[in-house]
């Protein structure tokens, strides 16, 4: 988002703004070392608390990094790291619940979930449609408690939970999240409707407390469709929205 040109402006983003500008347009490369806080204390006349705080927002921005004694570096760009936003649904698809039940854990979802083989796990799937197309199925794991999810209340309203219990805080959990190639076996050819062996895209999650309890394990089985399931991504998604301001 641009920033107007405002003299009521802080000096320290003033200041943020021109350094900013001089990485964005190669004046400073990533490796070279910023001017002193004296010099550019002197060069902008303004304290050197000031100063600290323009070179503070660059480096929670990830544009420089400090060395203890020595002074600010510029940064690396993290080309390859990206903001991804993978939508859960629209309004335009509809989902069907397909199946919902207890289970013991294989090694794969002791793993996900962290958890003993002595462990109940309930299985939900429901298929996503696109008109009468399937272009997704669901699949989620979450360990069983007598208190969420009741195998018997998702059997009766047909509900397909979100990826946590609503006990649980906003931010209180974080999501992992891989995305492979892999190829439709006979059950999920069935599903789907295509055939054995095409090419499908999994999307595995595993939903994490801050205390590193795993809340669930979500797959999603994609297969080819011009727009449901998609992801859209940036790189260096910290610094972009400055990428059009100038000083």
């Amino acid at each position: 988002m641009k920033q107007k040109k405002n003299a009521s402006m802080p000096a320290y983003m003033k200041i943020a703004a021109i350094l900013r500008e001089q990485i964005f347009d190669g004046t400073l490369v990533p490796g070279d070392i910023l001017p002193s806080e004296s010099f550019l204390c002197e060069q902008h006349q303004v304290s050197r608390d000031t100063i600290r705080k323009s070179l503070g927002q660059l480096e929670h921005e990830n544009l420089i990094y400090s060395r203890p004694k020595v002074g600010y570096f510029v940064s690396n760009p993290r080309h390859s790291e990206y903001l991804l936003d993978f939508p859960e649904d629209t309004e335009s698809y509809t989902s069907k619940f397909k199946d919902v039940h207890a289970i013991y854990p294989d090694e794969k979802l002791k793993d996900a979930l962290q958890i003993d083989g002595t462990h109940k796990v309930i299985e939900m799937s429901q298929i996503i449609y696109d008109g009468e197309t399937p272009v997704a199925w669901d699949v989620k794991y979450i360990p069983y408690s007598r208190a969420y999810p009741s195998v018997e209340t998702e059997m009766n309203y047909a509900v397909f939970p979100g990826p946590v219990s609503m006990k649980v805080a906003p931010y209180d959990y974080y999501t992992e999240l891989a995305i492979s190639a892999v190829t439709a076996d006979e059950k999920i050819a069935e599903l789907l409707l295509c055939q054995t062996g095409d090419p499908l895209l999994l999307i595995q999650r595993v939903y994490i407390k801050r205390d590193g309890q795993r809340l669930s394990y979500a797959l999603r089985y994609l297969a080819q469709s011009d727009q449901y399931g998609s992801l859209t991504g940036v790189s260096d998604f910290r610094s972009r929205k400055y990428f059009n301001d100038k000083p």
